[in-house]
């Protein structure tokens, strides 16, 4: 699912962050419109304004302004944008992984775009949001290029850093941890977000042979090497959860991400008295409800995000699930519980 929402897995480690500064996260989390439970459940999708906010909002509780690079310490690229890494799986160099997520980023989301433009000895990786100019953008922006320049810098020598970095917003009173993140070239009132890659970056081959490649598709997939426990359909179940949001949630695109054929799989889930079918049908119930129940998400929304093709298909589902209309259970659910309000204070 792309759109005005995206997953909250991007909110990963801000929890501890906002913490370490002596800052109630779940006081910060209403007043962004982002829902408490989004701070540590990987699994919400929640609306691309409301986290732009959250981060200015806890940059600004916490008292600091490099809040976001701090974030982005505790994260990886591969956390945020999940298994859009499928659709990278195949780059050859630092260079196609950037046309690559260029070309795939709507896939994610539409709330920012990603663009990849050569210049003479390089290239530019720009982000820019694409919510209007409402909104500050500088914590959201900084976390970006941050998390950007720690994937490529995985592919790098040690010691690597980008030829430049390129900011719109001002430049803060202190730049020690942008240094450490980026190196000493940092452009500030700058035209645009970006990271300038030199020709020696752009060619650099992407780490490991295909055999690495699922192994990085498949901690992805399990929220960044998250301990999956349990037997095979309890695996299928947890790369379900993680794929649905973000693309077609076939049992072809889970094999891959388990490094075995689909024919295999179904054999194993068949030994264990499971099918993929059945697996899927069970996540896409129960996410249904927790979107339903605490998201801002519209039921045509919903549909979109757990892979159905309309919304009448997903509805009949949805009554099968839960013996009721999810418009029925919404109305219910809101008339018994007060909603937390999904605008800043």
């Amino acid at each position: 699912m792309s759109g005005s929402f995206v997953s909250s897995a991007i909110l990963v480690g801000a929890d501890a962050v906002i913490r370490a500064h002596g800052v109630n996260p779940a006081e910060l989390a209403p007043r962004a419109g982002v829902p408490v439970s989004a701070l540590n459940d990987p699994d919400m999708m929640v609306p691309a304004r409301s986290v732009l906010r959250l981060f200015e909002l806890a940059a600004a509780a916490c008292d600091d302004p490099s809040w976001g690079l701090r974030l982005a310490y505790s994260v990886r690229l591969a956390t945020v944008i999940g298994p859009l890494w499928i659709l990278l799986r195949n780059a050859r160099t630092v260079a196609q992984m950037c046309t690559d997520f260029a070309h795939n980023f709507d896939l994610y989301t539409s709330a920012a775009r990603i663009t990849f433009e050569p210049v003479p000895g390089g290239g530019l990786l720009n982000w820019t949001a694409t919510l209007g100019q409402t909104e500050s953008e500088v914590q959201m922006a900084e976390f970006a290029m941050a998390t950007c320049c720690n994937e490529i810098r995985t592919h790098c020598p040690p010691g690597w850093m980008p030829r430049a970095v390129l900011f719109r917003h001002a430049a803060p009173a202190d730049l020690n941890l942008h240094r450490r993140l980026f190196g000493h070239d940092l452009r500030f009132d700058q035209d645009r977000n970006a990271l300038l890659l030199d020709d020696t970056t752009l060619v650099q081959p992407l780490r490991g042979s295909a055999t690495h490649v699922r192994t990085l598709v498949r901690a992805v997939l399990r929220h960044e090497g998250a301990t999956l426990g349990g037997d095979l359909p309890a695996q299928v179940e947890v790369i379900i959860r993680r794929l649905l949001p973000f693309a077609p949630c076939t049992i072809g695109n889970v094999s891959l991400a388990m490094g075995m054929a689909p024919r295999t799989l179904q054999a194993h889930l068949q030994q264990h008295g499971q099918s993929f079918k059945n697996i899927k049908d069970a996540v896409r119930a129960e996410l249904a409800l927790k979107y339903l129940l605490h998201s801002s998400m519209s039921i045509g929304q919903i549909a979109d995000c757990l892979d159905y093709g309309d919304i009448t298909a997903f509805s009949r589902s949805f009554r099968r699930w839960h013996g009721r209309s999810a418009r029925d259970m919404r109305a219910q659910w809101d008339a018994r519980h007060e909603t937390p309000s999904l605008t800043a204070r």
